[in-house]
């Protein structure tokens, strides 16, 4: 039976408390029953800003990166201010410049077995103990351990639900929560990747889009099968751009399948407020050509000119542009996709 939820701060029983990553007005959803799986009895806490697993044995930094520790809490960095989201790749060159090669013992991205043990069971929104790592956001988190059947892909935990999954290295940004020490061992073997080869093959369908706890999922073709042959842009992934104006595919205008004539606007908006960069070139009419002005007005932009607070920030918290790129399009990490327009005294890098 599953009790009563109700809104706690850390485990210890505070009333209410809010979430990083969310908005001030949502607060930790928390069962009011069972046993907390990341007991804070269970974890040393530190003054430097660091807890010890007194059961695996390893230090975990208490605030993600780009987030930083004033003694009580983490603080956010400021905003328009990108340096708490990484690509795996980026995650992976960050971790490597913060660390001192002459020491032994170094920070590092956690295996999806070590990020799993923080994940509290009770708890959604985020699924952490907030007493543990305070104003920890409800967002997906990197592991360092690739997917065994397709190292293109990179095992994470949203620490929204709690749950893992998989994503393309290059698709995605994430947080980074950093640990260090010695791995933990079962049966005298270095924990691993905990899933067997079925769920292995249901990960890889897992595509943001798709139920994964469907039954009947793998009666579908997979992402991989169905693309093979499309052209692909310069990070290697489908160019769904030239895709659709190769006429290669067809999107269906309505769910049954049945052809209505798409509404296309061709009206293209050049943002200029771009911080040193080339201007971004918006093109309305390729949008149109996927999608009704219903998906996107006015749930994420206001129909009237200059009203979209638009930032790398907001993109990357799944707001604007990045409610689509990132997840079902290509990446916010493909700047020259978007950043096209040069101007005097900006020069071309890709």
């Amino acid at each position: 039976m599953i009790g009563k939820r109700v809104l706690i701060g850390g485990l210890c029983g505070a009333l209410t408390c809010v979430a990083g990553g969310l908005s001030a007005a949502e607060q930790q959803q928390c069962v009011d029953s069972g046993r907390a799986s990341t007991p804070t009895e269970r974890f040393a806490i530190f003054d430097d800003g660091t807890v010890r697993d007194r059961v695996t044995g390893l230090l975990w930094k208490r605030c993600a990166v780009g987030q930083s520790w004033d003694g009580t809490t983490c603080r956010e960095a400021p905003r328009k201010q990108v340096k708490s989201w990484f690509s795996w790749q980026g995650a992976k060159a960050m971790v490597a410049r913060l660390n001192d090669p002459s020491q032994k013992h170094q920070w590092r991205m956690p295996s999806i077995s070590e990020l799993k043990t923080l994940v509290e069971s009770r708890c959604q929104k985020p699924a952490i103990n907030l007493e543990l790592f305070p104003n920890a956001p409800a967002w997906p988190f990197w592991s360092s351990s690739e997917l065994s059947s397709n190292p293109d892909y990179v095992w994470r935990i949203d620490f929204s639900s709690g749950k893992l999954g998989t994503d393309l290295k290059t698709n995605y940004s994430y947080y980074v929560r950093l640990v260090k020490g010695e791995a933990p061992k079962l049966d005298g073997r270095t924990m691993a990747k905990p899933r067997s080869a079925e769920e292995e093959e249901i990960a890889a369908r897992n595509d943001g889009i798709h139920d994964i706890e469907n039954p009947d999922l793998t009666l579908l073709q997979r992402y991989d099968q169905a693309t093979l042959g499309f052209p692909l842009d310069t990070r290697d992934q489908v160019d769904w751009a030239k895709v659709l104006l190769d006429g290669i595919i067809e999107p269906r205008t309505t769910r049954e399948g049945d052809q209505v004539e798409m509404a296309v606007w061709d009206h293209t908006i050049i943002f200029k407020d771009t911080q040193g960069m080339p201007w971004v070139r918006f093109p309305h009419k390729l949008h149109s050509m996927w999608l009704a002005c219903e998906n996107c007005h006015d749930q994420f932009f206001e129909t009237k000119t200059g009203t979209a607070d638009i930032s790398m920030q907001s993109i990357y918290t799944g707001q604007h542009c990045g409610a689509c790129h990132g997840r079902v399009a290509f990446s916010p990490n493909s700047c020259e996709r978007c950043h096209s327009e040069l101007y005097p005294g900006v020069q071309k890098w890709w």
